[in-house]
């Protein structure tokens, strides 16, 4: 008993302070996950709320001074083709 004891008081106290620091550390991980998701969630509402100040944005382009002044692209017009009649056709 005299040789054990002091070896298991020894390694509990080693355990201890290792499952104490692991621990502090996984609580400083915890805080800064938080930290950063408050973070992300205030420069979102921050970004939304200066948009809506802004005028722009939903793909409007009309804050632009010379929006008007730029022709609009014209949209392609396509043909409908037959679709069954097409294939790969080997050449020999």
């Amino acid at each position: 008993m005299k040789f054990i004891l002091p070896k298991l008081l020894g390694v509990t106290v080693l355990v201890g302070i290792a499952m104490f620091i692991l621990s502090m550390i996984f609580k400083l991980l915890f805080a800064v996950l938080v930290l950063a998701g408050i973070g992300t969630f205030v420069a979102k509402m921050i970004g939304k709320k200066r948009e809506r100040q802004m005028g722009y944005g939903n793909g409007k382009r009309e804050f632009l001074p010379y929006y008007n002044n730029v022709p609009k692209p014209q949209e392609a017009v396509y043909s409908q083709t037959r679709k069954e009649n097409l294939a790969i056709i080997p050449i020999q």
